[in-house]
């Protein structure tokens, strides 16, 4: 932000004496910017009114209303490139929309109309800053460029410093222009300066970055006692535990992030896909335990008060499975003791009958017929 700019802006713009600069306004790369300004009932509608930027002390128009004398709509809207200007006459309001805001485009600028004389009168007066983000793993280094524009002398003393309220910077490392001349870097710990003053362009060098190192730092200049910003940069460092948590939790390689982006979210990809893939197997283990637990009460359910059961059943009557008239040796009696055992599933009742295997000497026969003699006895 050129702070002179604003300091020499009542000499540029008399009517200014009496407005009183606005709050600095800060978004970060990417951002939108929208604001209104209103004209009082002296501004005439039809005169054009801009959107211009400070420069050196000149108000150069950015872009710009058409205006004069012929027109006479209620609304005039003009774009260019990623800045549109809006007059709506009948509530006397200009509106502005800046899109898509780079580090490039802070500075001081002014909502303005154009009197008779061809000068530019403000409305409003803004300072801008949009800041660079950068996001870092702890012991990775950091690299960014400041281009700087024709208001910063090649030869001028350049400092990175780091901010620590809205108008203090604590300087780091500084290149002077006896550095600059012999194009050798200025170094101070694990912060590298060089500028390169055929490009224009500062390159900052951090080496092994800590998380104490995050905050918001200043590619500037020092002028009236004071550091003026050429570029801001927001930084933030990870701390390396937080990496390896995440690895470990996702078991995946982190991957390391590059550049000035944000780190990947290829651990965070991989975990959705994890999170899903036991999901689904959580739950067709859950319909199958289900579909088990009700197949097992089905079968209980058909078996009702039915059970198992061991029967030892011994004969009642031995002595008619093996009743013969045969006069051959008795075999002994513990041979003929025989059991069966049988298993079913069903209560049999006292009615039913009861089949079992026996051998061929204990089946039960009819005795052989008798040959019967009668005889006739007298006495005498």
């Amino acid at each position: 932000v050129e702070l002179r700019a604003l300091l020499l802006l009542p000499l540029c713009f008399p009517a200014l004496q009496a407005q009183a600069p606005e709050a600095e306004k800060r978004l970060s790369e990417g951002s939108n910017l929208s604001l209104r300004c209103d004209y009082t009932p002296r501004t005439e509608i039809q005169q054009k009114k801009a959107w211009c930027r400070l420069r050196e002390n000149k108000c150069e128009p950015v872009v710009e209303t058409i205006g004069g004398p012929n027109s006479h709509s209620y609304n005039e809207k003009v774009t260019k490139g990623k800045i549109t200007i809006e007059d709506i006459r009948y509530y006397r309001i200009v509106t502005i929309t800046m899109t898509n805001l780079q580090a490039e485009d802070s500075g001081t600028y002014s909502c303005a109309y154009r009197s008779s004389t061809n000068t530019y009168i403000p409305l409003r007066t803004i300072p801008l800053t949009v800041f660079k983000e950068l996001h870092k793993w702890e012991n990775e280094s950091l690299s960014v460029q400041c281009p700087y524009s024709t208001m910063v002398y090649p030869l001028e003393t350049k400092f990175w410093c780091q901010r620590e309220d809205q108008a203090e910077c604590k300087e780091v490392v500084r290149i002077s222009h006896y550095s600059t001349r012999s194009n050798s870097p200025a170094v101070n710990g694990r912060t590298r300066i060089q500028d390169d003053t055929q490009s224009r362009t500062l390159t900052i060098t951090i080496q092994n970055l800590q998380t104490q190192d995050s905050g918001v730092y200043w590619c500037a200049v020092y002028r009236r006692y004071r550091f003026t910003p050429i570029m801001e940069f927001k930084l933030s460092v990870s701390n390396m535990l937080a990496q390896t948590t995440a690895s470990s939790t996702t078991s995946t390689t982190q991957p390391t992030p590059s550049g000035n982006s944000p780190p990947p979210s290829s651990n965070a990809h991989t975990f959705s896909i994890l999170s899903g893939v036991l999901s689904i197997l959580f739950i067709l283990a859950l319909i199958s335990l289900i579909v088990a637990c009700i197949r097992k009460c089905k079968q209980l359910k058909r078996r009702g008060n039915k059970q198992e059961e061991d029967i030892y059943d011994k004969p009642d009557d031995i002595a008619q499975l093996d009743r013969t008239e045969r006069t051959e040796s008795p075999k002994d009696d513990s041979e003929d003791l025989q059991y069966i055992t049988l298993n079913h599933k069903f209560q049999l009742s006292p009615e039913a009958p009861l089949y079992c295997n026996v051998e061929p000497s204990q089946v039960h026969r009819k005795p052989a017929d008798e040959n019967v003699e009668y005889a006739v006895i007298t006495l005498k």
